[in-house]
């Protein structure tokens, strides 16, 4: 389990990456750090699984537009998998649930 006010990033496999965590402005500039490396060391088609998620702000929505922006300019197709209820809520709400790319694998 991930300590409060902290988050994690890590890479199951080269078509899978783990989020967990708090998603907040302390946690977020390490993620943004991160990220980038993994992104581009991932298959052309994988996942970020959002399960772990404990908690997220605005800035956790943002962070996942950063990973979408990442993604898209090393030509590769990125999906959020199980994202929490409050996440997509907030996604929902703000308008970025059509622009996020949820779901799963087709």
């Amino acid at each position: 389990m991930i300590a409060k006010n902290t988050a994690s990033l890590q890479q199951v496999n080269p078509q899978q990456m783990m989020l967990e965590g708090e998603l907040n402005q302390h946690t977020a500039a390490v993620l943004r750090i991160r990220y980038a490396s993994l992104i581009e060391g991932a298959d052309s088609q994988f996942s970020v699984d959002l399960s772990g998620v404990s908690r997220s702000n605005s800035v956790g929505l943002s962070l996942l537009l950063c990973f979408m922006r990442k993604a898209k300019k090393c030509n590769k197709v990125l999906v959020f998998v199980s994202i929490p209820d409050a996440l997509f809520e907030m996604a929902r709400v703000s308008g970025l649930d059509d622009v996020l790319p949820l779901g799963s694998f087709s």
